[in-house]
């Protein structure tokens, strides 16, 4: 399909000037052939009325009559370059220069002998049955006394005249090719200086399509194509200074959208999302981008969302509700939905706000879990001390025996109130940064044994065996020593207090490629799965009355796994019910 006018153009003038060439080369080349024809057949006639005349000459010759044409058909067959074939009245041939008389059949059928004896002349183009080419041939009877004696019959190749014809063909064709590239070339330039200020005009119109409207249009001439290329620049500012405020509109607004922590998201009257920011595909968790005329149900994978959705487009009337979203991963989404509204009040859409308010919720069943746990902590040992208290003063102090067992409640009560409110205060300290960590190399065996000092009167109270497990060299660990003791104090005080009487603890130390790895392992009763992820929880404790009547404030592990944390490593727990349970970390290392 030619689609630009250019190149119809072109196409046009081309087709005309091969039509006229070929028309006139076909008729040129027609001319010429019967010009070569009838000028070789005149000239075959000349010859032809010469062989005649010598063949009449030498009838009367006492000679045998077919020695004498053969030799005198040899020999003018070389002086006219002809093939010259003398035949008798019966047909039977005399003489050829060509050809042996004796391998040559009888001649009296041949179309020319029949067209001589019949019209006085034979004249005819034909394939040669004895050379096997086309030959021209042209027959004279050879009459004396007023009667036939023979036939004279000269023949020509004409494959000098198809050759010739064939040369003008090709010239032809050759004449064809060149006229073609001139008249294409001829043909495209006039084209070119017609349809340029169209083709100029097409450009700009699709510069302008595409958002350039830098390039002015071919206004030269002053004929109709000129105004319409004013119109076209006058357009094409216009349209750049409207454009130029709409973008610069539409940038402050895909970046305010872009960095904003809430999701927004545009929707149509239909259901088709126009618009939906990074933040709002961050907290529904979707991962693909929008695609054109794609509906809100292919996007917004929450039913309770979508149902608030077409619930104010239905309505008109903005609606505000907390979500609970699942996948990908459990959040808490406050939604915003204020419908939009054209002039004559018909709804366009609505704009869907959400508020990321998961860990605004976490903190907050955090600050209740807390205060309920700090209240509920303080609670006992508070309770106890003013119990006993006024005991004493309602007259236990009287009986010196009941006085004693009070007083030392109301001492074992404020030793587990202070190391509470220590614990609360070391978690506050670490969560909060305050301190900072004052690294250095830690000797671990060191640490292990000013362990095993702390923990004796426990450990033989309890009848519990505390066992080390240590490579023979052993690299220096990186950290806050502090800090590292204290987690190795709440870890290994823990497997004494949940290991059985006369049980067994033990701290594995070993060198491994990313760090030192310590683990303190004890036989008590083991922690169920379920509780196996909370235990690193403030007060979480698996059970809640052993755990008091043991001494510990609930806060040991939360710690430890803050330290921990600070030194950007964290600590991992295992265990199987019966066996005991499995605490472990990996800590930096240094050899110098």
């Amino acid at each position: 399909m030619l689609k630009s006018l250019r190149i119809k153009f072109t196409a046009a003038f081309i087709a005309m000037v091969l039509v006229s060439m070929l028309v006139s080369g076909v008729y040129l080349i027609s001319v010429l052939d019967t010009y070569f024809i009838n000028n070789l057949g005149d000239k075959l006639l000349v010859e032809a009325r010469l062989v005649k005349e010598m063949v009449i000459s030498e009838l009367d010759t006492p000679k045998p009559l077919s020695f004498v044409m053969e030799e005198l058909a040899g020999r003018l067959g070389k002086i006219t370059s002809t093939r010259i074939t003398i035949v008798d009245a019966k047909g039977a041939v005399l003489g050829d220069s060509h050809e042996s008389i004796s391998q040559l059949e009888n001649h009296l059928e041949r179309p020319e002998i029949q067209q001589a004896m019949q019209e006085g002349i034979g004249f005819l183009e034909r394939e040669s049955t004895t050379l096997d080419t086309k030959m021209m041939y042209l027959a004279l009877p050879v009459e004396k006394a007023g009667e036939t004696q023979g036939f004279v019959r000269l023949a020509l190749p004409i494959t000098e005249i198809t050759m010739a014809l064939s040369r003008l063909w090709f010239m032809l064709f050759i004449a064809l090719v060149l006229a073609t590239g001139i008249a294409g070339i001829l043909g495209y330039k006039l084209a070119q200086r017609l349809t340029r200020p169209i083709q100029e005009m097409t450009v700009s119109a699709q510069k302008i399509a595409a958002g350039d409207f830098g390039l002015c249009t071919y206004t030269v001439n002053q004929d109709e194509i000129g105004v319409l290329g004013q119109a076209l620049n006058q357009m094409s500012q216009r349209l750049k200074e409207t454009i130029d405020e709409v973008s610069a509109g539409k940038s402050k607004l895909e970046s305010v959208l872009a960095n904003m922590d809430s999701g927004v998201i545009f929707i149509r009257q239909d259901g088709t999302v126009d618009l939906i920011n990074p933040a709002a595909q961050k907290i529904l968790g979707i991962k693909t981008g929008i695609t054109d005329d794609c509906q809100k149900v292919e996007i917004i994978n929450n039913h309770q969302l979508r149902g608030l959705i077409d619930k104010a487009l239905e309505t008109q009337n903005t609606v505000k509700e907390d979500l609970f979203i699942l996948s990908p991963q459990e959040k808490n989404a406050e939604a915003n939905i204020t419908p939009i509204t054209g002039r004559d009040n018909s709804g366009l859409g609505a704009v869907v706000v959400l508020h990321d308010i998961t860990e605004f919720r976490r903190l907050e069943r955090m600050r209740a879990d807390f205060i309920a746990n700090v209240s509920h902590e303080l609670k006992t040992p508070v309770t106890s001390l003013k119990g006993y208290a006024e005991t004493l003063l309602d007259g236990a102090l009287d009986d010196p025996a009941t006085a004693r067992e009070f007083i030392r409640i109301i001492l074992t009560e404020s030793e587990r109130l202070r190391m509470l409110i220590k614990d609360l205060l070391d978690l506050s300290r670490i969560e909060s940064a305050r301190d900072q960590v004052r690294w250095r190399k830690i000797d671990i065996k060191v640490l292990l044994r000013s362990l095993e000092v702390k923990f004796k009167p426990q450990l033989e109270t309890r009848q519990i065996e505390l066992n080390y497990i240590l490579p023979q060299k052993l690299p220096y660990a990186w950290g806050d020593y502090s800090m590292i003791e204290q987690v190795l104090v709440n870890l290994t005080d823990n497997a004494i207090k949940y290991s059985p009487t006369g049980g067994k603890v033990e701290i594995a130390v070993s060198d491994l490629a990313e760090g030192i790895l310590i683990e303190v392992i004890d036989s008590g009763p083991g922690i169920p799965a379920d509780d196996l992820a909370r235990i690193f929880e403030r007060f979480y404790r698996v059970d809640k009355g052993r755990g008091r009547k043991q001494g510990g404030t609930g806060l040991g592990l939360a710690i430890t796994k803050h330290i921990l944390e600070i030194h950007g490593t964290q600590i991992k727990a295992e265990s199987t019910l019966g066996q005991g349970s499995r605490f472990y970390f990996v800590l930096g290392k240094t050899y110098s």
